[in-house]
């Protein structure tokens, strides 16, 4: 599965940077769009970072991942930080969930729900996210662009850290709008001797048009959509973009 054997060197190769930033950009989203409470859904939450980090802020957090070698990793550092933290990790499909009681706030981050490959099972994560929420209860997640797919996921990266190295190829499908990342890492066995695994990402974007309507369709309103990390309207040449829908009140 995805991100199983990526999990254990996920951070160190600086992924992690990645939900630093987001926790401090949801600090000044939810200064804008409000919410009454402190309980979060933070899905594919990845190996835990947002959600602990959010969690030290009086956050109570539910974090959601596919992926055990993820989970591991983000139970290994919930337990590191040596002081009751009001986090629980849960495996589950983004797009068949359900919690044990609803939540004021659900994040979904990195791209995550670019992996999503058609409208029908998208719409199944809203729907799942949805039915999480309280009323008037809000989902922040962002996307990838068209364009960030179409010309940054492009060609050849190769990267060395101390223990492991890794090599990145990404080509952009033009006919499907698909673009393909193939992951292959060496780590570090012992003995100058080194581990090798592959892992394959297939990504798409989405055309607002289709956000709007699936969000729709799920119960949510779109209350704000963003060029990610900042609080600017997007244009032609972002790379990412944050959107804050919030679910319609019964009634």
């Amino acid at each position: 599965m995805q991100y199983d054997e990526y999990a254990a060197i996920y951070d160190r190769s600086g992924q992690l940077r990645f939900s630093v930033l987001m926790n401090l950009y949801l600090r000044d989203l939810l200064g804008v769009h409000r919410v009454k409470g402190d309980t979060l859904l933070d899905l594919a939450c990845g190996t835990g970072t947002l959600a602990l980090l959010m969690a030290e802020r009086g956050w109570r957090v539910i974090g959601i991942d596919r992926s055990a070698g993820m989970l591991a990793e983000a139970q290994r550092k919930r337990a590191a930080a040596g002081e009751p933290i009001d986090v629980h990790f849960m495996q589950a499909d983004m797009r068949s969930f359900e919690l044990p009681e609803p939540v004021v706030l659900a994040t979904c981050c990195y791209d995550t729900l670019n992996y999503l490959l058609d409208e029908q099972e998208l719409a199944r994560c809203f729907s799942a996210v949805g039915h999480a929420l309280l009323p008037s209860g809000l989902f922040c997640f962002d996307l990838a662009t068209d364009y960030f797919l179409r010309y940054y996921w492009q060609g050849v990266e190769f990267e060395e850290f101390d223990d492991f190295t890794q090599v990145i190829q990404s080509h952009y499908d033009h006919a499907t709008g698909y673009s393909t990342l193939v992951l292959t890492g060496f780590v570090a066995a012992g003995g100058g001797r080194y581990r090798r695994f592959r892992e394959m990402h297939v990504e798409r974007a989405y055309s607002d048009d289709v956000i709007r309507k699936l969000l729709l369709r799920a119960g949510f309103e779109v209350e704000g959509l963003y060029d990610c990390f900042t609080m600017e309207a997007p244009n032609e040449r972002s790379l990412r973009l944050m959107y804050v829908a919030r679910r319609r009140s019964s009634g």
